[in-house]
């Protein structure tokens, strides 16, 4: 569903750049299906696909997709490829970090990896 056509959409979500966004609400929780995410910052949710362009994550679960740029400050990342960012916190279950380090494995700590 488009953005604009959710009901209780968070004012957040309405504000950020994004490109054929498919999105549902499940009791007041974002759900991101697919599409491009540009700008703005995430403030929680699941993210189930798609590609994401820049900005700034702020907790939540990531499922599957691809991360390009921006800052991770929060959350549980599950699978996918990440090309660049910054890294504050959070569990690393697997995938691929491309410019700095993180090319698979487990991963439960807090700040950067060693």
């Amino acid at each position: 569903m488009k953005i604009e056509d959710l009901k209780d959409c968070p004012e957040w979500l309405m504000l950020a750049k994004t490109q054929n966004a498919d999105v549902t609400m499940c009791d007041g929780i974002v759900v991101w299906r697919n599409g491009m995410w540009l700008d703005g910052m995430w403030h929680g949710g699941m993210w189930y696909g798609g590609v994401w362009h820049g900005g700034e994550w702020h907790g939540g679960v990531w499922c599957n997709g691809m991360w390009l740029d921006g800052m991770w400050r929060g959350g549980v990342w599950y699978g996918g490829v990440w090309h660049d960012g910054v890294w504050h916190g959070g569990v690393w279950f697997n995938g691929m970090w491309r410019n700095g380090m993180w090319h698979g494995g487990v991963w439960h700590g807090k700040g950067p990896k060693p």
